[in-house]
């Protein structure tokens, strides 16, 4: 007796190897991170090619204050003269910030559908660029003149945003035109703000200063004011801390700066007995606070 019998080739009973696969036809590196903090500080340049790593920035802490004085008491006494207190807030440049990696050639000659060298480049342009905001963010929330609790634990509340403010106003710092403050939450605050019922779109402002809001469910965009604050969200933020800041003020000058050293830059070194090029990028900068008072924080929420 025999029988016949059906044998298929299947794609399966291939060897590995001798099935090709294709690559995709980019690198996908992955999101960025969003970086916000460097629009809450003034950034200056003069320290680059300049002898020295510090700015002082002097400010008056003790100002003139007037009085009255009569004539009788003027002609025993005379005018009594007061001076200004002068100090100083040093900004001073920190440690070199830097991303370095090799490409190798035997890399570059197998895998040349890629382009390594830009890949790798805007990759450490983007660590540093993120470092950079972190540091920013971390002198802010070290440094503010203003603070309050949340008036509810672990939740933002539009009272809370108001309640900062108050207290700036008090140091005499006030939103106005071009120049409001910018608030900086984290995404979890970004959802207690768009959920509070509290705020609502409302014409109890003065003609004219109406809140520059895009829409009535946008109360949180890059572009909405909210409690007459500039929104920023960002996951760079610290959890449960909210972060008000006033920008930099033709009259009142900055409440923060930013000082670069060095600028982003990039050099390069061919080590041939090894088949590789060494690739460096790196920054150096420094931040100080100038102006505690235009610094407020909301903790606790």
């Amino acid at each position: 007796m025999s029988f016949d019998v059906n044998e298929t080739l299947l794609s399966g009973d291939l060897p590995a190897d001798v099935l090709p696969h294709m690559l995709w036809n980019e690198l996908l590196t992955g999101v960025q991170q969003r970086r916000v903090f460097l629009e809450a500080v003034e950034t200056t340049d003069m320290l680059r090619g300049a002898v020295g790593t510090k700015i002082s920035v002097p400010a008056m802490t003790t100002r003139f204050s007037a009085s009255t004085i009569n004539e009788a008491t003027l002609d025993s006494t005379g005018y009594v003269p007061s001076q200004p207190t002068i100090t100083d807030t040093d900004i001073t440049i920190g440690n070199e910030v830097y991303v370095a990696f090799r490409i190798s050639d035997i890399l570059k000659e197998d895998m040349p559908k890629f382009d390594w060298i830009r890949v790798s480049l805007r990759d450490a342009g983007r660590a540093i660029a993120e470092y950079e905001d972190a540091a920013i963010k971390a002198v802010l929330l070290a440094g503010p003149g203003n603070t309050i609790s949340a008036g509810t634990g672990g939740s933002l509340k539009y009272d809370d945003v108001i309640d900062i403010l108050a207290k700036c106003k008090e140091d005499s710092w006030y939103p106005e035109g071009g120049y409001k403050p910018i608030l900086f939450i984290h995404s979890d605050q970004e959802a207690d703000l768009l959920k509070d019922t509290r705020y609502v779109v409302s014409h109890r402002y003065a003609i004219g200063e109406l809140p520059d809001l895009p829409d009535a469910d946008n109360r949180t965009g890059d572009s909405g004011i909210y409690g007459d604050c500039r929104v920023r969200v960002t996951e760079g933020m610290t959890k449960a801390l909210a972060l008000v800041v006033f920008p930099p003020h033709p009259t009142y000058g900055p409440v923060a700066i930013h000082a670069y050293k060095r600028p982003l830059t990039v050099k390069t070194d061919r080590e041939e007995l090894y088949g590789r090029q060494l690739w460096v990028a790196s920054m150096r900068y420094g931040t100080s606070i100038i102006q505690a008072n235009g610094v407020g924080l909301i903790s606790n929420c």
